[in-house]
């Protein structure tokens, strides 16, 4: 019996030393209610002490976490920073699991009876400002991008929301198959044009692979390259054996990441016939360029669809789209563009190239050429020898502008605050930066949201388009559950 409790207590202990070690703050497990997730808030009393350390000290760490995480260096994409950031604190965290709780109520109950969001709506058309109305866009984003929300903050694919909105998706989704010029007519409630086939736009499409791979994958950190991809799926229109997207919601994603990128060419007599014979070629959204618009490739592009498509087949890269098969030199070309959109000297990005610096696009450009730096190296390709210190300078400027209440620049103040935020969230984590300009962006810009919730749960962004609720709260929740998976490199199976 002796020998025995021995055993037994050697066995509880190395139990207990092996156990990993609880996922704190927004990476909480798949654990909780139908509302949302339920989050390991760590030890009582943990926060954000600093041991009694000099300011000299401190300086060394705030520099050590301000710096450039890169793969094969300390803190980098395949180690983890030996040097950590303060925790948050357990009393900052239950606000941030009850914030995030009552978001995701109320963006429930705030879908439609049809299981949609509703489409965008703006008062201008795209690339005719004088032309004053009530128009519709992306009559699909918001729902996409309410359940990709959702799927971050762990709800899961079985719940009655999802459900309901992933259908009202596949219903649209053969009626907006791809760019092919004339919609037909319109829908007498909604205005929308969604028969013909309706023209998706970048948002709208990588929306979709975003929601597809969040609701199916549930990622807690992208995998890096494999030496056995088992994993990974040589083939576009079939998912890997070991995936767990089903094979009709692969194809969806197949069908926007190709509108995003290469295009396709459609025989006649097939889906999406036009009408005579032969066959329609239609070109992909990437421009010549390198970086993506709202539409169509017609030369024109911006750096916020840009980044946004980079998210999205980043998201299809990590659920095993072979992206660099299907697009060989997508990375390559934005981040090209990317490079364009940045003022050389300064380090600061603008939303079209030539135009005026936001900290909001600062974000972008760098949170793109971090996706395209990463991204290039998992396929096996070589980054271009100027993309680091394009990131280092970006990231400079960005420690210059950094406010957590105002995204200074190009019409500085409150305008796309929440958008601005999401995106210093994409950034911080892609990058493994801790502060921006000597203060914890996490801790701040959480704190902020805390104080602009509304006591229904919802979170407002008067600067967006409508539906301002919806676009606000996903933002909100997006940083909050801080949503953009960092990269680690794993070997072997």
């Amino acid at each position: 019996m002796k020998r025995f409790s021995v055993y037994l207590l050697v066995f509880l202990a190395l139990f207990l030393f092996l156990q990993p070690t609880g996922a704190r703050g927004q990476d909480g497990g798949d654990a909780g209610d139908d509302d949302g997730p339920t989050i390991d808030i760590g030890e009582p009393g943990g926060g954000d002490s600093d041991g009694g350390m000099s300011d000299e000290e401190k300086e060394k760490i705030r520099k050590k976490n301000s710096g450039l995480a890169q793969p094969g260096q300390p803190g980098g994409a395949d180690e983890e920073p030996k040097i950590k950031a303060p925790k948050v604190k357990a009393s900052l965290q239950e606000r941030i699991n009850k914030a995030i709780k009552a978001g995701v109520k109320w963006l429930k109950k705030r879908q439609g009876k049809d299981g949609s969001w509703g489409p965008v709506r703006a008062n201008s058309v795209y690339g005719k400002p004088k032309v004053r109305g009530d128009f519709i866009r992306d009559p699909t984003g918001p729902t996409s991008f309410s359940i990709y929300t959702l799927a971050k903050c762990d709800v899961k694919k079985s719940d009655r929301t999802i459900k309901k909105g992933l259908a009202w998706l596949r219903s649209r989704a053969i009626k907006t198959f791809d760019v092919l010029g004339k919609a037909g007519p319109k829908d007498e409630k909604t205005h929308a044009q969604l028969s013909g086939p309706y023209a998706l736009t970048t948002y709208e499409s990588a929306s979709i692979v975003l929601m597809i791979d969040a609701v199916y994958q549930h990622h807690r950190k992208l995998l890096g390259r494999q030496t056995k991809r088992r994993l990974y799926s040589d083939n576009p229109l079939s998912p890997p054996k070991r995936g767990r997207i089903p094979k009709d919601d692969w194809r969806w994603m197949h069908d926007r990441i190709v509108h995003l990128t290469v295009g396709r060419t459609i025989k006649s007599g097939g889906r999406g016939r036009r009408g005579g014979g032969g066959s329609n070629r239609i070109t992909g959204t990437q421009n010549k360029g390198g970086g993506w618009r709202y539409g169509q490739a017609n030369g024109d592009q911006d750096l916020s669809s840009t980044q946004f498509v980079l998210l999205g087949l980043r998201a299809a890269s990590q659920a095993g789209y072979p992206i660099k098969k299907v697009a060989p030199h997508a990375y390559e070309w934005a981040a090209n563009f990317c490079k364009k959109a940045q003022n050389p000297g300064s380090g600061a990005f603008s939303y079209q190239v030539g135009q005026q610096w936001s900290a909001g696009m600062d974000a972008c450009g760098v949170g793109s050429l971090l996706i395209c730096r990463e991204q290039m190296l998992l396929q096996g390709d070589t980054p271009p020898a100027w993309i680091d210190e394009a990131i280092k300078k970006g990231m400079a400027h960005l420690d210059k502008v950094f406010d957590v209440n105002y995204n200074k620049g190009y019409h500085e103040g409150a305008s796309n605050l929440y958008y601005y935020l999401y995106s210093v969230e994409r950034i911080g984590d892609l990058s493994g930066r801790k502060e921006f300009g000597g203060k914890d962006w996490y801790v701040r810009g959480a704190e902020f949201l805390l104080a602009h919730q509304d006591p229904d749960g919802k979170w407002t962004d008067p600067s967006s388009f409508a539906p301002r609720d919806v676009l606000g709260t996903c933002f909100a929740l997006l940083f909050l559950k801080r949503a953009t998976p960092p990269v680690i490199t794993r070997r072997g199976d």
